[in-house]
């Protein structure tokens, strides 16, 4: 029974993650377009907003930590998922009205929502499987979170850049179901006991993280995976249309294209990391492919024919993207076969990383000054 219970409970948890990962898509690929062209703020101004909202969220987990953590968790996700309902009207609006200063100060509050949903969502994650198998969790796990990656981008390839705010009305829908299926499969691991977990300072609590080896490479290693990810979601939308001239008919191709392998390979290479447990290795050769296919696609010529540049782009970020995934299916692997869902610090920090390094787009502002 506990383990068709389990079976049941990592079903919905997958569904669950598929429509908040469908809701995050949409917004992630689209805010840095927004804020260039539908406010007409410069790149270093939308580096400088990025930033900003990462110290933001950033200050806040810290202040999630020094306040202490209750075994809720739905209770957080459900008071997460209408904050960040609100926040997409209100962007749907602003954006729609021309009002900047509205729509940024609600993207600040947006942008820390969904990694704290996904922190809950670890926490259920790392309650309802198996540490044996947790590499293929992982696996399947990452496979369903990036599957959107490729829907989503294929939707707004038929878009023109003047109709983005329409995607968050949209986005704000996806969570109705997501909510739905964590009310009514899904249980709260631990009794809903209303004391807070917490302890210790907040410094002692992040002393002891970074003293711990695998802590400390894990959050690094996911600090700069997502400097790289960050990078692109903010930047290759405005490069491509920029300098390329590509409207986002071949965006969101180009996108879907970047995004397929992790889809593609991340379940096969959790099942071998289960295995055969070389995820260093695997972490070797990614980092290996994602730095060669990265210097290529950046020296592909703006001058060069356009569908030949399109084809060339998309081929080199499927390849760099090769690299990504491995990096990622490893490092997760690795890193949460060494956590509990009682390490509320770890996952938490390793949430954070996600967020990181945004907060690098206000030095980049004295690079493009």
């Amino acid at each position: 029974m506990e383990k068709y219970l389990s079976i049941r409970v990592q079903t919905a948890l997958y569904i669950s993650i598929f429509f908040v990962s469908l809701h995050h898509v949409f917004v992630y690929l689209t805010n840095s377009s927004t804020l260039r062209y539908i406010f007409g703020l410069k790149t270093s101004e939308v580096l400088s907003i990025y930033g900003i909202a990462s110290l933001f969220g950033m200050c806040v987990f810290l202040l999630v930590l020094r306040r202490g953590i209750t075994d809720n968790v739905k209770k957080h996700v459900y008071l997460a998922a209408l904050i960040e309902i609100l926040c997409l009207s209100g962007m749907y609006y602003f954006s729609v009205h021309q009002n900047v200063y509205a729509f940024i100060g609600l993207f600040l509050i947006h942008h820390l929502i969904t990694p704290f949903i996904m922190f809950n969502m670890d926490t259920l994650f790392e309650a309802y499987t198996n540490i044996k198998d947790r590499g293929r969790s992982r696996g399947i796990y990452l496979t369903v979170w990036n599957i959107p990656f490729i829907i989503i981008p294929l939707i707004m390839s038929t878009l023109s850049v003047n109709k983005l705010p329409i995607v968050y009305v949209v986005s704000s829908l996806l969570l109705l179901p997501f909510l739905y299926f964590i009310f009514h499969y899904i249980q709260n691991p631990a009794s809903e006991d209303k004391a807070l977990i917490h302890h210790e300072s907040v410094y002692h609590m992040l002393k002891a993280f970074f003293l711990d080896p695998l802590d400390r490479k894990s959050f690094f290693i996911q600090s700069t995976l997502h400097l790289y990810y960050g990078s692109i979601a903010v930047m290759l939308p405005i490069y491509l249309h920029s300098v390329f001239l590509f409207d986002w008919d071949k965006i969101g191709l180009v996108l879907a294209a970047m995004t397929a392998p992790f889809i593609l390979v991340q379940i096969p290479f959790g099942n071998m990391e289960d295995k055969r447990h070389n995820g260093k290795g695997l972490f070797k050769i990614g980092v290996c492919i994602a730095i060669v296919f990265s210097i290529l696609f950046l020296l592909v010529d703006p001058l060069t024919e356009s569908n030949t540049a399109f084809l060339l782009l998309s081929l080199f970020l499927f390849l760099a993207h090769i690299g990504c995934s491995l990096i990622e299916i490893s490092t997760e692997s690795i890193f949460y076969k060494h956590v509990t869902s009682k390490d509320h610090t770890a996952l938490l920090m390793f949430r954070m990383a996600r967020i990181l390094p945004y907060s690098l787009g206000i030095l980049a502002l004295l690079f493009l000054a």
